[in-house]
């Protein structure tokens, strides 16, 4: 008996937890919670400097805190939604919607949840995305494996900075815009994989526990599934004729007077903006104090809108100035799919 007691003690010794308290690198902070989504409100050291668009950020875990912001209150960021395959045609939206954000001189890039259902176009779409010279952040939805999202990311990390891991990163204290993140869905009903990112109400909770806005910089909240919302006009409105959305999101929101926020998942939806009480519709080009988005579909394939018209995918911008912010939506044309 003295001896099974020896060996426990011994393996209790060597064992490591699966996510200490602080970790010493980047490296080792991805490679401990390679298999873990919505990833910890955790911090490694020392921390590490990185360039993003030009700006010096300081990156210590979940946080990344711009060091030399500009003089403006204005930003522009570009949105994608549900990216889920790298067909032809799809390509083909994608080009056209980065062509876009450059010519309009978007500094962000929110890559917002199912990049692809397939392993290999997960991948490709990755890959894709880490070419872009703008920061991107990107984050699973519920038909991404995120161990294979978190794999390819790995694989490219040090190699393209311009990528940030909404799975690890959940808050970034931009030049003029501060964004909150929540990888993956809430429903595992929709969920693709086993290893589909799937966040529990604590998981929210913990956030509006935990999280403090870091500057005077705007909030932004960004979620592949919308809050729960109220009525038609709401973002979580299905086709169906319900608010699927989340209501811990829909707390968080309210709790912490959150003025943005980036969405898609319900893609008849999708196009639309609403204000901070999730039910107010706000029309494209219209600046407002609060403004939530569901940017839609950027997969070519055709997609049923709540107008009863087909989409063939779409890609958004929110453009903020002064703390009032308004979107504009890029609509594609009917393509010839592979």
């Amino acid at each position: 008996m003295k001896s099974v007691c020896t060996i426990i003690l011994m393996l209790c010794a060597f064992a490591t937890p699966a996510f200490a308290d602080e970790l010493p690198s980047w490296d080792a902070y991805m490679r401990a919670q390679r298999h873990i989504c919505p990833g910890p409100l955790k911090d490694f050291s020392p921390a590490r400097k990185i360039e993003l668009g030009g700006k010096t950020y300081t990156h210590t875990g979940h946080k990344m805190v711009v060091e030399n912001p500009d003089a403006d209150k204005n930003i522009k960021i570009g949105i994608l939604g549900a990216i889920k395959d790298m067909s032809k045609a799809t390509r083909n939206n994608l080009d056209a919607s980065i062509k876009w954000f450059k010519s309009e001189g978007v500094e962000w890039i929110v890559a917002n949840g199912d990049i692809s259902r397939d392993e290999f176009d997960l991948v490709d779409a990755i890959e894709y995305l880490a070419q872009i010279q703008i920061p991107i952040l990107m984050l699973p939805g519920n038909i991404d494996s995120a161990g294979s999202f978190a794999r390819a990311y790995i694989e490219r990390s040090e190699k393209y900075p311009n990528l940030v891991n909404g799975m690890w990163v959940r808050q970034i204290a931009a030049d003029d815009i501060e964004f909150w993140v929540v990888p993956g869905y809430h429903d595992k009903r929709f969920m693709q994989y086993s290893s589909s990112c799937l966040f529990k109400d604590d998981d929210v909770q913990v956030m509006l526990d935990t999280l403090l806005p870091e500057d005077d910089a705007p909030l932004a909240l960004v979620s592949h599934g919308p809050p729960r919302g109220k009525g038609k006009h709401a973002l979580d409105y299905i086709i169906d004729g319900e608010n699927v959305g989340h209501k811990g999101l829909a707390k968080l929101v309210k709790d912490q007077k959150i003025p943005f926020g980036i969405y898609g998942h319900i893609l008849e939806a999708g196009g639309r903006g609403v204000q901070i009480n999730q039910k107010s519709p706000v029309k494209e080009g219209k600046k407002s104090k609060t403004l939530h988005v569901n940017a839609g579909a950027m997969s070519a394939f055709p997609w049923v809108m709540h107008n009863h018209r087909a989409s063939y995918g779409m890609a958004m911008m929110m453009v903020i100035k002064n703390n009032k912010a308004f979107y504009k939506t890029k609509r594609f044309k009917h393509q010839r799919l592979d």
